[in-house]
C-alpha cells in the first residue's frame, strides 16, 4: 500500500510538471481559422433571366468544299471593297445614283450577265438550226462511208457523252440537295427574324423584374447567416474551453497535487512524532528487563556445570540494546507550525474552480444573447439596403427607344420576309422541275448510249438497219431536243438566282465578316438621320455600333452601353462594406468577460504558503535513517534462544538442562512480545521518513511554483479567453463577409451575363449572319453553281449525242478499199460481215 501510492503520487507529480511547463511555455495563442467547409459557399439557382437568345454556330458539312469554291469564284468576280460611296449616295439621295457607278461595281455580274444573254439566245437559235436541218436531213443522220477509224471515233465519243453526263449528274444532285438544304433554311431562318426580335424586346421589358428576383435571392446569405448566428455563441465558449483547458486543468492538477503533498506531510510527520516517542518509551522499559536477563543468562553459562556452554558465552555478554530513538531530532516545532492546517477545503476549491471553467461555454450563450439578436435586426436592414438595388436600378426608363425600335423592325419587317419565303417558294418550284428535266435528258443519254451500243453489238453488217441501234438514236435526239427547249429557262434561273445569291455574299456576307459594315454604319453621314442606329437605339454619345457591338459581345451590361442621364457604376453599388459595416462593427465592439476562473483563494494560498514556511524541509531526516540501520537489540534474541535450546540438549545435569530451557523461552517471550512490536514500530517511521526525505528537498519549489502557476493561469485565463474571443469573432465576420461577397458577385455576374446583358443584342446579330451567311447564302449559292454546271455542260451533251446518233444508224456505203475513198454502188455479200 503506502509505498505504492507515494510512487504513484511521485509519478502524477511529474506528468502535472510537465503539462505545466508546455502550458506556460505554450500559451494559446491566436489559432488560424477553421477552413470553411462546403457548406461555406452559397448555391443559388440557376440564372433568372426566362428570356434567351441561343447563340448560333455553322455546322460543319459534308458541302463544306463546294461552298469554299463558291465563294472564291465570287471573289474572283467581285474583286471590288465594299462600295461606300455607292451607298451612302443611294441611301441618302437615291435619285441621284449613276447607272455607271452602280455598273462599275457590278461588273463582274455584267460580263456574267451578258454570258447568260448570249448563251439565252445562242442555245435555242442553236435548236432551231437543229431542228430545221432534222427536217433537211442534214443533221444526225447516217454516215455516208464506213472508215476504219469509225470504231475509235464512236468509243471516244461514246467517253466523252458518259464523261459530261456523269458531270451533269453530280452537279444536278448537288443541286437537290443545296435546293433541299436552302429550303429547310428558309423558313425557320425566316421564322428566326421575328422571334428573335421579339425576344429581344421581353428581354428588355423582364430586365425589372429578372433584378427584382435577383435582389430577393439575398434570402439565401440572410438565411446562412442567420444559421451561423444560431451556434455562435456556443461555438466561441466551446473553442475558449478547449483552447485553455490545458493550461487550466495542468494548474488545477498541480494545486491538487500541492493539497495532497500538505496533507500527506502532516500525517507522516504526526505518525514520526508518534513512532519516535513510543520508540523511546519502549527502549527505556526493555532495557532494564534486557540487563536482568543477560545477567542471568551469563551466569547461567558460565556455571561450571554447564557442559559445552562457554561456546556462547560471548554471544550472551554481547546483550544489549541497539537503536536510540531518543537521540533522533524533534518535529514538535514543524507540528506546531502545521497545527491546524488545512484551514481550507482545498477539494472543494478546486471542484469549483473546475466547475466555473467548464462552464464557460454556457456563460458564453448568455452573455452573447443580446449581440446575436442586434446582428439579426442588422441583417433586416441590410435587406432593406439590398432592395435597394433594384429601386436605383436605371434601365426601365432607358430601354424604351431600344424596344420601339426593335418593335418597328420586327413590324416592317413582316411584308419582306412574306416576299422572301414566296419568292423562295417559287425558286424552290422552278428549281426541282428544272433539275427533274436535267434528269430526264440524263436518262435519255443513258438509254440512248445502252440501247445503240446494244445495236452495234447485234449488227452483223454495218449498212443493216438495226431497230435498237435506231431507238438509241432517238433516245439521243430526244435529249438533245430536251436541253435546246429548256436551256434558256435553265440559265435564267441560274443567272437569278445567282445575282441574288453572289451580292448577298460579296456585299453583306463578305463585310459583315471582316467587319466593314460596321464601320460603314458608324462613320457619320453614311446613313440618313431617320437610320441614325446610335439614336434609335440610345447608345451612349461616345459610342457607335461597332464598339457596342464588341462590349455587348464581352459580357458587358445594358447600363454599360446606352446613353443615361447620369453613369451608373455596378461595381460601386455592390461593395460589401456599402451592406456590412454595422454587422462588422457590431462583432467588432463587442467584448465579454469569460475567463473570470479563480482556482486558489486566499486562505487555500496562505496554507501552502504556511506549509512551505513550516521547516518541514529543515528536519535532519538522514539521522533518522541512520538510527534505523541499528537493530532494536545488537544480538538476536531468536538465535541466543535456539543456541540455548541446543545447549540444553547436551546437558547431563537436569537443572542446568531446565535452567537453559527457562532462559530459552524468557528470550523468545521477549522477542515476540517487545522486540518484534518496535520493529513493526521502527518499519512504520521508514515509511514516514522515506515519504518526508523525498518531498523535504523540493517543498519550497514546488510550492512557489505551484503558487506562481496558480496566480499566473488566474491573470491570463481572461486575457486569452478575450483573445480568442476576439479571434473567434473575426473568423466569423470573415466567414459572414464572404458570404456578403458570393451574393453580391453573384449579383454583378447575372446582371451583366444575364438579367441585364447586353449580350443578347451581339448574340442576335452574330446568329443574324449564321443563317443569313452560313446556313442559307452558302447553300442557295451552291444551288446556282450547281444548276449552272449542269446548264454550260448541257452544250458538250449536245454535240457528243448529235454526233454519236450517227454511228448507232447504218451506214449506207460500205468500204471497198483499204486505201481508197470511192465508194461501190453494188452490194457483193460476203460469207463473214464485217464488224464494227
Amino acid at each position: 500500500g503506502a509505498p505504492g501510492s507515494l510512487l504513484a503520487t511521485a509519478g502524477a507529480m511529474r506528468v502535472v510538471g510537465l503539462l505545466l511547463a508546455w502550458a506556460l511555455l505554450h500559451p494559446a495563442a491566436s489559432q488560424q481559422c477553421h477552413p470553411s467547409s462546403p457548406g461555406g459557399v452559397l448555391r443559388f439557382t440557376d440564372r433568372h433571366a426566362e428570356i434567351r437568345v441561343p447563340a448560333l454556330h455553322r455546322v460543319p458539312s459534308s458541302l463544306d468544299p463546294l461552298y469554299g469554291l463558291v465563294r472564291r469564284c465570287l471573289d474572283l468576280i467581285q474583286q471590288n471593297p465594299l462600295p461606300t460611296e455607292l451607298l451612302r449616295t443611294a441611301l441618302n439621295d437615291p435619285r441621284s445614283v449613276r447607272t455607271s457607278q452602280v455598273v462599275q461595281y457590278e461588273l463582274g455580274y455584267v460580263v456574267c450577265a451578258a454570258v447568260a444573254l448570249l448563251f439565252t439566245v445562242a442555245v435555242p437559235a442553236a435548236g432551231m438550226c437543229f431542228c430545221y436541218c432534222r427536217s433537211r436531213r442534214r443533221c444526225g443522220g447516217r454516215l455516208r462511208a464506213h472508215r476504219r477509224s469509225l470504231g475509235c471515233r464512236r468509243r471516244c465519243l461514246l467517253a466523252c457523252l458518259s464523261f459530261t453526263s456523269l458531270v451533269i449528274l453530280i452537279s444536278v444532285t448537288c443541286a437537290f440537295v443545296t435546293s433541299q438544304r436552302v429550303k429547310g433554311q428558309m423558313e425557320p431562318g425566316l421564322g428566326a427574324v421575328p422571334s428573335t426580335l421579339r425576344t429581344l424586346r421581353q428581354h428588355l421589358a423582364n430586365v425589372p423584374q429578372g433584378v427584382q428576383m435577383v435582389v430577393d435571392k439575398f434570402e439565401v446569405p440572410r438565411k446562412q447567416i442567420i444559421s451561423d448566428l444560431g451556434g455562435l455563441s456556443r461555438s466561441v465558449g466551446l473553442s475558449i474551453h478547449g483552447q485553455l483547458k490545458a493550461m487550466t486543468y495542468a494548474a488545477l492538477a498541480d494545486l491538487q497535487d500541492r493539497a495532497g503533498d500538505l496533507q500527506t506531510s502532516l500525517h507522516h510527520l504526526q505518525i514520526l512524532h508518534r513512532t519516535a516517542r513510543a520508540l523511546a518509551a519502549a527502549r527505556a522499559e526493555l532495557e532494564p528487563a534486557l540487563r536482568e536477563r543477560r545477567r542471568r543468562v551469563v551466569a547461567l553459562l558460565d556455571d561450571p556445570r554447564c557442559t559445552s556452554c562457554a561456546s556462547v558465552l560471548g554471544t550472551a555478554q554481547g546483550l544489549q540494546l541497539g537503536a536510540d530513538y531518543g537521540k533522533v531530532p524533534s518535529v514538535e516545532k514543524v507540528l506546531k507550525a502545521l497545527a491546524g492546517l488545512p484551514r481550507s477545503d482545498f477539494a472543494e476549491m478546486i471542484r469549483q474552480g473546475n466547475g466555473t471553467f467548464n462552464s464557460i461555454p454556457e456563460l458564453a450563450v448568455e452573455r452573447m444573447a443580446q449581440v446575436i439578436q442586434d446582428l439579426r435586426g442588422d441583417l433586416a436592414r441590410t435587406a432593406e439596403k439590398v432592395q435597394s438595388i433594384a429601386d436605383g436600378f436605371p434601365l426601365p426608363d432607358y430601354t424604351r427607344p431600344v424596344s420601339e425600335a426593335l418593335l418597328k423592325a420586327e413590324e416592317r419587317s413582316q411584308p419582306y420576309l412574306r416576299e422572301v419565303e414566296r419568292f423562295e417558294r417559287y425558286r424552290w418550284i422552278a428549281g426541282t422541275v428544272l433539275c427533274s428535266i436535267i434528269l430526264l435528258i440524263l436518262a435519255c443519254n443513258v438509254t440512248g448510249m445502252a440501247l445503240g451500243a446494244y445495236g452495234l453489238s447485234k449488227r452483223e453488217d454495218p449498212s443493216d438497219y438495226e431497230c435498237r441501234g435506231e431507238a438509241g438514236a432517238k433516245f439521243l435526239l430526244v435529249g438533245v431536243g430536251l436541253a435546246f427547249l429548256f436551256s434558256w429557262l435553265l440559265i435564267l434561273l441560274v443567272f437569278a438566282t445567282f445575282l441574288v445569291g453572289g451580292n448577298i455574299q460579296t456585299l453583306v456576307c463578305r463585310n459583315w465578316v471582316n467587319q466593314e459594315i460596321y464601320k460603314f454604319i458608324d462613320t457619320p453621314g453614311n446613313l440618313p438621320p431617320s437610320m441614325n442606329v446610335t439614336h434609335q437605339l440610345n447608345l451612349r454619345r461616345d459610342s457607335n455600333l461597332s464598339s457596342a457591338y464588341r462590349e455587348c459581345k464581352s459580357g458587358a451590361g445594358l447600363w454599360e452601353v446606352l446613353q443615361l442621364d447620369r453613369s451608373y457604376d455596378l461595381d460601386e453599388h455592390l461593395k460589401t462594406p456599402k451592406y456590412a459595416a454595422d454587422f462588422q462593427k457590431r462583432l467588432g465592439d463587442f467584448t465579454a468577460n469569460l475567463g473570470d476562473v479563480r482556482l486558489l483563494r486566499s486562505e487555500g494560498r496562505q496554507d501552502l504558503e504556511t506549509f512551505a514556511r513550516s521547516g518541514v524541509d529543515e528536519v535532519d531526516y538522514g539521522h533518522f535513517q541512520e538510527e534505523m540501520k541499528n537493530p532494536v537489540v545488537q544480538t538476536s534474541l531468536p538465535s541466543l534462544a535456539r543456541n540455548l535450546e541446543g545447549l540444553q540438549k547436551m546437558q547431563r545435569n537436569s537443572t542446568v538442562a531446565g535452567r537453559l530451557a527457562a532462559e530459552a523461552r524468557a528470550l523468545w517471550h521477549m522477542q515476540n512480545s517487545t522486540v518484534q512490536s518496535q520493529e513493526t514500530l521502527v518499519a512504520k517511521l521508514g515509511e514516514s521518513i522515506q515519504f518526508l526525505s523525498r518531498l523535504a528537498p523540493h517543498l519550497k519549489e514546488r510550492v512557489k511554483r505551484t503558487l506562481a502557476t496558480t496566480a499566473s493561469v488566474e491573470a491570463r485565463l481572461p486575457v486569452q479567453a478575450q483573445q480568442i474571443l476576439r479571434q473567434e469573432l473575426g473568423c466569423f465576420t470573415r466567414k459572414e463577409l464572404r458570404y456578403f461577397s458570393q451574393y453580391l458577385n453573384w449579383v454583378g455576374q447575372t446582371l451583366r451575363e444575364d438579367v441585364a446583358s447586353c449580350q443578347p443584342l451581339a448574340t442576335a446579330l452574330d446568329n443574324g449572319r449564321v443563317i443569313l451567311c452560313d446556313r442559307i447564302a452558302d447553300p442557295w449559292n451552291a444551288f446556282w453553281f450547281s444548276l449552272g454546271c449542269c446548264t454550260f455542260f448541257l452544250i458538250p451533251n449536245i454535240i457528243f449525242a448529235v454526233r454519236l446518233t450517227k454511228h448507232f444508224r447504218p451506214i449506207r456505203n460500205r468500204l471497198i478499199s483499204t486505201g481508197s475513198e470511192e465508194t461501190c454502188p453494188f452490194h457483193i455479200p460476203r460469207v463473214t460481215a464485217l464488224k464494227l
